[in-house]
């Protein structure tokens, strides 16, 4: 059965990221988050959890519905500015070439007509199909329910994102799971989780579905200390 491959897409497809700090540094002033400075923020952001960071910003679990609003709000805002959002460098030329011989998805919390226009503005229209989904449960309800919708088999499922939380869901689904190190969290913070892969550059996606080399596995960079440089 052909394998299926399934992208995350802020901060893994389109680089939505320099819009969702905009929105953060916006957010800190008008409800006075934290008397950091913005960039010092932006820095702590990507190398905590969500549960890291509602403790040390000190922000209720029961503002969680008011953070979910805000973040919808901010994504209607971005369908008027989709056609300034960039995709990332590497990754047209990838997802080209792996159309050819497997599935394409793309799995999301954003808007799905946010998805289909950046995808038409990019000329990237390679995807089998589009779930969007926002799950207060966690995004292994997502993916479990994606699974189920398009009769997939696990076994034969890659999933790509750029977060803790997507290694997270995988782990839970029981699904493999390629990190990027371009996106939302840093690459300390990502090792840290132990996805089943890593990459640093969107080439190496391929290198690791053709081959599922060990040299691209978390284990191996961890052994031979390939990670020693991480910022």
């Amino acid at each position: 059965m052909k394998k299926t491959i399934i992208f995350d897409f802020d901060g893994t497809i389109a680089d939505t990221l320099p819009f969702i700090y905009k929105k953060i540094q916006e957010n800190i002033d008008k409800y006075q988050i934290t008397s950091l400075e913005h960039q010092e923020v932006i820095k702590q952001i990507r190398s905590k959890t969500t549960q890291e960071l509602l403790k040390e910003f000190k922000i209720s679990w029961l503002k969680i519905p008011f953070i979910y609003s805000v973040t919808k709000k901010a994504q209607k805002e971005l369908n008027g500015q989709l056609d300034k959002v960039k995709v990332f460098p590497g990754i047209k030329d990838v997802l080209v070439e792996l159309k050819k011989d497997y599935q394409m998805g793309i799995l999301s919390s954003n808007l799905k007509e946010n998805i289909d226009k950046f995808l038409s503005l990019n000329k990237l229209e390679v995807f089998d199909f589009i779930y969007c989904e926002s799950n207060f449960f966690g995004k292994d309800k997502a993916l479990n329910n994606l699974v189920k919708k398009y009769s997939l088999l696990k076994e034969n499922v890659y999933y790509i994102g750029d977060e803790v939380r997507d290694i997270k869901a995988c782990k839970k689904a029981g699904i493999k799971i390629i990190t990027v190190g371009w996106g939302f969290h840093n690459q300390k913070l990502l090792l840290k989780n132990h996805p089943d892969y890593f990459v640093g550059k969107p080439k190496e996606i391929i290198q690791v579905l053709v081959g599922g080399s060990v040299h691209y596995s978390v284990d191996k960079m961890i052994t031979s200390n390939c990670n020693s440089n991480i910022k």
